[in-house]
């Protein structure tokens, strides 16, 4: 293939791959979250609640401790909030996306990037 045929390709493999990674951006903006289910404790040392994981279907998968960074999301009935976790939110139903490190601890433990508290 000469090299006239192949930079007439370029602009074509540049294109696609603008519009590749534009559709991946719009996709993890509505990724399901990774954690799900009731907070059940809270532990207030560590700023840790304890959500009782419930995977899609209802499947129980195990509690899981959770706290926030410095720059995570907290959303509290579709407010978004700048205090900490704290004992109030225990009983309630929680949406939690992560960076994907969890400690394996038993519960395991891990960083929110953002919760959504209802």
């Amino acid at each position: 293939m000469s090299i006239v045929r192949r930079l007439s390709l370029l602009p074509v493999i540049i294109i696609l791959l603008t519009l590749g990674c534009a559709e991946k951006s719009v996709e993890q903006g509505k990724e399901k979250p990774h954690v799900r289910g009731i907070i059940t404790d809270f532990e207030e040392e560590r700023g840790q609640v304890l959500i009782d994981n419930k995977e899609d279907g209802g499947v129980d998968s195990g509690p899981i401790w959770i706290s926030l960074n410095k720059d995570s999301e907290l959303i509290i009935e579709e407010e978004i909030v700048t205090v900490s976790l704290n004992e109030t939110l225990v009983g309630r139903s929680a949406e939690v996306w992560i960076n994907g490190v969890i400690a394996q601890s038993y519960p395991p433990q891990t960083k929110a990037v953002k919760m959504v508290i209802h």
